[in-house]
């Protein structure tokens, strides 16, 4: 190889890496803009979180409803569809100890299985760390709006989740909301409701053999809640 070849070899070299290193510059240029840009914009995503709970509170405070039922108002039902989003919003708002984290919990009331299990599992790191009164967790755990537990208390995530609680240190009120869900005794206690609604009048049963059905199962569920114990 000549050398006017071999310096144009070397030097095509030296370009091709050059453009090979801005590239990467550039990318990284952008990743971290990217990234600086993303922060601003979570911050402005969670000051609207931050508002619409302070809206949901005030709304609360005016227009009381009966305690069985959620509270009601646009601010409160919007927290509620975004609950799945907002979970990690929540757990930051309970540690800043903000007014009305009371709403914010319960706006978690319509969360799927999945979403319960991390929510649930976020409070508990949050109750270790002293950021969460007791009262609060065991609100989260199973209140008057928050099903889920209940009614899927032999689902395999829950089940799991409610074990590892089990074997948790907490306060007796908090271990016997454990057992009660995780045994189903909360579950058959419902099903028992259901069956004086549906069965107790023969005036107004619909269906014999559903009746029948429900009475096998709140047995079914009440023996492995014994069995449980």
């Amino acid at each position: 190889m000549s050398g006017n070849n071999v310096r144009r070899f070397i030097l095509s070299c030296v370009l091709s890496l050059g453009c090979a290193f801005a590239l990467c510059l550039n990318a990284a240029s952008a990743a971290s803009n990217g990234s600086e840009a993303s922060a601003p914009h979570d911050e402005d995503k969670y000051q609207a979180y931050v508002e619409k709970v302070a809206q949901a509170t005030r709304d609360d405070a005016v227009d009381r409803i009966p305690p069985q039922y959620p509270p009601s108002g646009d601010a409160f039902e919007e927290l509620v569809a975004a609950a799945p989003e907002n979970i990690d919003f929540c757990i930051r708002y309970l540690t800043e100890g903000r007014e009305g984290g009371r709403i914010a919990l319960y706006a978690m009331y319509q969360l799927d299985v999945d979403d319960y299990v991390v929510l649930i599992r976020k409070l508990v790191k949050l109750y270790r760390s002293g950021l969460l009164p007791e009262l609060s967790l065991a609100g989260a755990i199973y209140y008057r709006y928050s099903l889920v537990a209940r009614d899927h208390y032999d689902h395999p995530k829950i089940q799991a989740l409610f074990k590892e609680l089990a074997a948790q240190d907490f306060p007796d009120h908090i271990k016997w909301e454990i057992r009660y869900i995780r045994s189903g005794e909360g579950f058959a206690k419902k099903r028992w409701r259901d069956f004086d609604r549906e069965c107790s009048r023969w005036s107004e049963i619909r269906s014999i053999s559903a009746c029948v059905s429900l009475a096998a199962e709140i047995l079914r569920v009440y023996a492995v809640s014994l069995a449980t114990r």
